[in-house]
């Protein structure tokens, strides 16, 4: 064979050989390409909504703004707060994203007078006459929640997961108040004969501004207030006040009682107290969700996953009882 031939041999067998490697190579690639049904593309979807359900809601859809705000009054003979006996810097971990603001004397003063004196001159005179700073403050938490919203707890407590996980994503867009038992005779037994079997916690709250909850306790406590100090015949800067009108006009024996009017107006279901009792799981009426009594009220253990009887129940806050607010009047 002449070279030249030999040449044109070669080079059809290289050309062929080329030929066969691709057409292989795209043979291959299309075998792993898997074909997409109308079920698979179903489910990729559904597993994308599930994935985006998971995620905390933008801003502009939740109800609740991130924010968190504390209350400090500093008793007779203390000037600054210890903040390293505090658990301020829990919060600020454990609420990326959110706003945290620590409220003394003056910042009170100026958020109240600036917010209330020209609409609702009855509450600034109000604040600016108590004397005791329990009382103060549970006004104080009452209207920064209702005028700004957020989330508010005391001084003592700490939180055991992120806020974000307190409610499902999807509820976070619904929920315009949170609350908790802070007590509950089916599981504490009976302690005091003037303590509701079931109880609702104000050491942490959580609400959008403007609920009408916040608005009612607003006013409810303004009225008992004065009520008192009108029984004694007396100006509200010199009424004396017990521990059970503490209760009863400011405190948690107050608001369990414009707490459970509002669940019972809109829970036909729910007639008295008592039909609150042994709540194991989150219960919705409405805008509003009440949490068991676990929920803000941890124990050490529950810190440490040892407590049995909560059956896998979540504790989210814990409260240590630091606050000596009686007989500070």
């Amino acid at each position: 064979m002449l070279p030249h031939a030999y040449h044109r041999y070669f080079l059809w067998i290289a050309i062929a050989a080329t030929f066969c490697l691709l057409a292989s190579q795209l043979t291959s690639v299309h075998r792993r390409q898997p074909k997409q049904n109308p079920a698979s593309a179903a489910e990729t979807a559904e597993s994308l909504v599930e994935t985006t359900a998971l995620r905390p809601p933008p801003a502009s859809e939740i109800p609740i703004p991130r924010q968190i705000w504390q209350i400090f009054f500093a008793p007779p003979g203390i000037k600054t707060l210890d903040k390293g006996g505090t658990y301020a810097s829990d919060w600020i971990s454990m609420a990326p994203g959110y706003g945290y603001t620590l409220m003394g004397d003056e910042d009170a003063t100026a958020f109240v007078d600036s917010s209330f004196a020209s609409s609702r001159p009855d509450i600034t005179a109000t604040f600016h006459s108590l004397r005791n700073p329990a009382q103060k403050s549970d006004l104080l938490r009452y209207l920064l929640l209702w005028h700004r919203g957020g989330i508010y707890s005391d001084m003592d407590t700490r939180p055991l997961v992120p806020v974000e996980e307190w409610l499902p994503p999807a509820k976070r867009r619904e929920v315009g108040l949170v609350v908790a038992l802070e007590w509950d005779v089916a599981r504490d037994g009976y302690w005091d004969e003037n303590t509701r079997d079931v109880q609702f916690c104000q050491w942490t709250i959580a609400a959008a501004p403007g609920h009408p909850v916040l608005g009612g306790m607003v006013n409810h406590t303004i009225a008992a207030l004065h009520d008192v100090a009108r029984q004694q015949g007396k100006a509200l800067d010199e009424a004396d006040f017990s521990d059970l009108q503490v209760l009863n006009s400011t405190g948690p024996m107050a608001w369990s009682d414009v707490v459970f009017d509002e669940i019972r107006r809109r829970d036909p279901l729910v007639e008295e107290l008592n039909d609150l009792m042994d709540l194991r799981s989150p219960k919705y009426a409405g805008d509003l969700v009440v949490l068991p009594v676990e929920s803000f009220r941890a124990e050490s253990s529950d810190e440490w996953g040892l407590n049995g009887w909560r059956k896998n129940r979540r504790a989210l806050v814990r409260h240590y009882y630091k606050g000596a607010w009686k007989a500070q009047g």
